[in-house]
């Protein structure tokens, strides 16, 4: 039994957009409407612009978030879902803000009146800030980018 000639690459694609092209007009009312594949999100879009809104404008955490949003879901939902937001980053919390030329003239004007001071009446004690309970000084949170950085 001889063997069929082979089809050149052109011909190749008009075959497959023919049975296309027959596929959509046998079935027009399905085209375009496939079932979504995967696992359902656990969070609806109303609830996912919630965590944008409040996220965006306060330094909470995550389990914070989840308390006044009142959403049922894990950190690690959360977390992807923030990631995914283009807009909003984690970042550190700086320490303050940068000094203008103006906050400089002032210390310039404070350190300048406190020269004449003799050292005699400055009192050196070694005092040490703890920390019992609370914050180790890394201030990280959400950040929306559209806004200016926060300072503590």
């Amino acid at each position: 039994m001889g063997r069929a000639s082979t089809l050149s690459l052109h011909e190749r694609g008009q075959n497959k957009a023919l049975k296309a092209i027959k596929n959509f007009l046998s079935h027009q009312e399905e085209y375009g409407t496939k079932k979504s594949s995967g696992r359902p999100s656990k969070l609806n879009s109303r609830e996912k612009r919630g965590i944008l809104r409040t996220t965006s404008s306060s330094t909470i955490s995550i389990d914070e978030i989840r308390r006044t949003c009142g959403i049922d879901a894990s950190k690690n939902t959360l977390w992807r879902i923030l990631e995914k937001f283009p807009n909003i980053a984690r970042s550190q919390m700086k320490k303050c803000p940068q000094l203008t030329q103006g906050h400089k003239d002032e210390r310039l004007c404070w350190a300048k009146i406190f020269m004449i001071c003799d050292g005699e009446t400055v009192i050196f004690s070694d005092e040490k800030k703890f920390n019992l309970g609370g914050s180790d000084g890394c201030h990280s949170y959400w950040r929306d980018s559209r806004k200016e950085p926060r300072h503590f």
